[in-house]
């Protein structure tokens, strides 16, 4: 079979040039064009490569139902799965990053003994810039990090970052599941309760707390801290029982499970 260039893969498939070279990011150049220098693909497996990407239509996959948090955590432990890719699935479950926003991160935006991540781009402007880091995380960010003090943080076996498409062939063949079903919807926090129980604002949460998560957990507070982001939105960040944060906007109604006196 011929070989070609992302160009030509471009105008094979009809797409443009930026997202033929994505397509072919996973894919190992076979040779170079002697006239333009241009990386040259085996023709078949660039198509494997197209055909296996996500389609267009009606994205399903960004609507995924959220994993129940027992599945997320035999995932995360398991250490058949490259660390780089259960670092990306944990910095999406527990800190509820997209995954835009960690394939984005390189390794000096992580700041391990501070516990923060810096998000750069965030898609929204309300998002918070620093984000804290349970951690475990950090445990899997460490070990995906390997030492490196620059470059991508999430890279594949050879030290290549991870795009968007491999992202989601590989959750889907190593969890059976959306990528995006990693990241909790930001209306699984505070969700009004199916049987009356009172809910609060973020803000006037009290150490001894215990809220409701409709992943099913129910957690305690520790502390409550209102950080001041960026992008000059106000959050909560609660420290948990649990192993990771929940990061709130203040003004966010929680549903409270327990309060000392009640």
């Amino acid at each position: 079979m011929p070989n070609i260039t992302a160009r030509q893969a471009a105008a094979r498939w009809g797409v443009s040039d930026s997202l033929a070279r994505r397509i072919l990011a996973d894919v190992d150049a076979v040779d170079r064009d002697l006239e333009t220098g241009a990386k040259l693909y085996d023709q078949g497996a660039a198509d494997t490569a197209y055909n296996s990407r996500p389609g267009r239509g009606t994205r399903t996959d960004l609507t995924a139902d959220v994993m129940p948090a027992e599945q997320v955590d035999r995932l995360l432990a398991d250490d058949n799965i490259p660390v780089a890719q259960r670092a990306m699935w944990a910095l999406m479950s527990n800190e509820r990053l997209r995954l835009g926003d960690v394939l984005s991160l390189d390794v000096r935006d992580v700041d391990l003994d501070e516990g923060i991540a810096d998000v750069d781009h965030p898609k929204l402007d309300a998002d918070a810039r620093r984000v804290p880091i349970s951690d475990s995380t950090a445990q899997l960010i460490r070990a995906a990090a390997a030492g490196r003090d620059a470059g991508p943080l999430i890279t594949d076996g050879r030290g290549r970052p991870v795009s968007r498409e491999a992202a989601a062939r590989f959750a889907r063949a190593a969890a059976g599941a959306s990528i995006h079903s990693f990241r909790p919807k930001p209306h699984t926090v505070g969700e009004p309760p199916r049987f009356g129980t009172e809910q609060i604002a973020a803000a006037d949460l009290r150490v001894g707390d215990t809220i409701f998560l409709n992943t099913g957990r129910a957690v305690t507070v520790v502390t409550v801290e209102q950080v001041k982001a960026p992008s000059g939105a106000v959050d909560a960040h609660i420290n948990k029982s649990t192993d990771f944060p929940v990061y709130a906007s203040a003004k966010e109604q929680l549903t409270i499970a327990k309060r000392d006196g009640k």
